[in-house]
């Protein structure tokens, strides 16, 4: 019985982050270059993002709260959104972990807020 109730709680581990999002438009992307893939799509930092091999890998995105003042309660309690890895968010200009598309993130949390906090795993 150990044994299953480990494998349960690892497949839903979730790491706390930070999100941001982007705006159109989305083509081309460093993964798929001039090909379309939707508007639920996000790019990840450089650590995450790993020379490229986890473009195409899909991540579960939940909202937390707030990363500032002017919007204490961002989330809208919607619960998660998945996303599909398309681009590489570069540093020193990326300020998140992930940097999900304007409709992602819409999906989930104000756009007003700029950056969320957030609970996210690869799928």
């Amino acid at each position: 019985m150990f044994i299953i109730m480990s494998l349960c709680s690892s497949a839903s581990a979730q790491t706390p982050g930070i999100a941001t999002y982007y705006t159109p438009p989305y083509v081309p992307s460093a993964c798929n270059g001039n090909q379309d893939d939707g508007v639920m799509i996000a790019a990840l930092s450089e650590g995450l993002y790993n020379g490229g091999a986890n473009c195409g890998t899909y991540y579960q995105v939940t909202c937390t709260g707030g990363t500032n003042e002017g919007t204490p309660h961002p989330c809208l309690g919607t619960g998660p959104v998945t996303v599909k890895i398309v681009e590489l968010c570069p540093s020193p200009g990326c300020k998140g972990d992930i940097d999900l598309s304007q409709e992602a993130f819409e999906a989930i949390a104000d756009t007003a807020s700029g950056s969320i906090k957030i609970d996210y795993q690869q799928l």
